[in-house]
């Protein structure tokens, strides 16, 4: 088990040496590692393929391309049952496509991840119908009110 939370001067650099040399890491916790990229993902697919829980919240440089390689890799194929994607601003209904294979997968955390919509979490558990999916999506926001009332903003507050 690794836990570098919060670490924000972790760069790929750092995670490129120890995905070298942990090649039995189980578990990794790089939430809030602010500057790390997809580099990282690409380095701990190859180097680490016994990888089983893996927490990304809050690295807002990740993107899909970061989750495809994560995806192909043989810890995902065959260990991969946590993934934590929680506040990844950049992640979209592509990463839930690239991680369709993994056949583990037992909880993906998608919490303020904006560009994921209800009908790819459905695609994602279409293959895997036993995951636990941990997601929030904001309520719509309705129209402005007829008769010229004051504009709602959400279903829960009135802008005054």
């Amino acid at each position: 088990t690794l836990e570098v939370a919060g670490c924000s001067q972790f760069t790929d650099n750092g995670f490129q040496a120890l995905a070298r040399n942990c090649h039995r890491l189980e578990r990794m916790d790089l939430e809030e590692c602010v500057l790390i990229t997809d580099s990282t993902l690409a380095h701990l697919a190859i180097g680490c393929p016994v990888l089983q829980k893996l927490s990304l919240s809050h690295c807002e440089l990740i993107t899909d391309e970061g989750i495809r390689h994560l995806g192909t890799s043989a810890c995902a194929t065959e260990h991969l049952q946590v993934i934590e994607l929680d506040n990844c601003p950049l992640i979209t209904d592509a990463s839930l496509e690239h991680l369709m294979g993994c056949q583990c997968l037992l909880r993906i955390e998608l919490y303020d991840c904006q560009l994921i919509t209800r009908a790819g979490i459905r695609r994602l558990r279409t293959q895997l119908p036993d995951i636990k999916v941990h997601a929030y999506f904001a309520p719509v926001t309705p129209p402005p009110s007829v008769g010229g009332g004051r504009q709602r903003y959400c279903r829960c507050c009135v802008i005054l």
